[in-house]
């Protein structure tokens, strides 16, 4: 086992928490002992870097010792997920229009997802499974458009549309002016961008993507959104 020192000073915070009174100070593993560590590893080395191996060793264990309570990655990161959306709070949502409903879900949603910014990539980049829990916010949606008036059949289709600008807007904080190409501009390694005007914009949205810019950007697609379901109700 690996020494109780070497452990990740936030991992080890997370297991002083989980101690039984009275026991030697080593780790005691637990299926969410676990999911809070990956978060907090998450955060400190991002996702390139995140692995079991490197998670297990930050926990001062090995390896194998996590899989005796989660399957694989991919169930951690579903456990993460799971995490996520557990934190969406909405008890609130039925009280209100549904216009405004679906507005603060959506919200909601964004802001649950980048509670850990770092883990943003590696949640939406791996397969939903069950215990994620994930229909929940699926279920919630379909409801409040039903309330809404939407056809089922078009029920799907915004649902997509709405998911897709939330994960889109997560990933956009996450790696902000990433799609700006770039070139050497000289021996001595210098970059810059084959649109000097394009960087210029992608470097100042950079600075301000975690702020109100994103945000911003976010609720504009997301009124919008709205604002089409209202118009497509209103002529059915």
């Amino acid at each position: 086992m690996v020494g109780w020192n070497r452990i990740n000073p936030r991992c080890r915070m997370v297991l002083m928490s989980q101690r039984v009174a009275g026991r030697p100070a080593t780790p005691i593993l637990t299926q969410q002992g676990i999911v809070d560590a990956a978060f907090a590893l998450l955060e400190e080395v991002g996702p390139e870097e995140f692995s079991m191996g490197r998670l297990a060793r930050s926990l001062g264990v090995r390896t194998p010792a996590l899989y005796n309570h989660v399957d694989n990655r991919q169930h951690l990161v579903n456990l993460m997920r799971r995490d996520m959306v557990r934190s969406i709070e909405r008890n609130m949502l039925a009280d209100l229009p549904w216009t405004e409903a679906l507005f603060h879900f959506a919200v909601l949603f964004r802001e649950a997802l980048l509670r850990v910014p770092a883990a943003v990539e590696l949640i939406v980049a791996t397969p939903i499974s069950e215990e994620s829990e994930s229909g929940v916010i699926y279920e919630e949606m379909g409801r409040i458009l039903r309330r809404a008036g939407v056809a089922v059949p078009r029920i799907l289709m915004v649902m997509v549309a709405i998911e897709s600008l939330i994960v889109g807007a997560a990933l956009d904080i996450v790696a902000p002016g990433a799609h700006v190409a770039t070139v050497p501009a000289d021996d001595r390694g210098t970059v810059r961008s084959s649109h000097g005007e394009v960087m210029d914009l992608g470097e100042a949205y950079a600075r301000q993507a975690r702020t109100s810019v994103s945000y911003q950007s976010f609720e504009f697609g997301l009124r919008a959104i709205i604002s089409a379901v209202e118009r497509e109700v209103s002529q059915s």
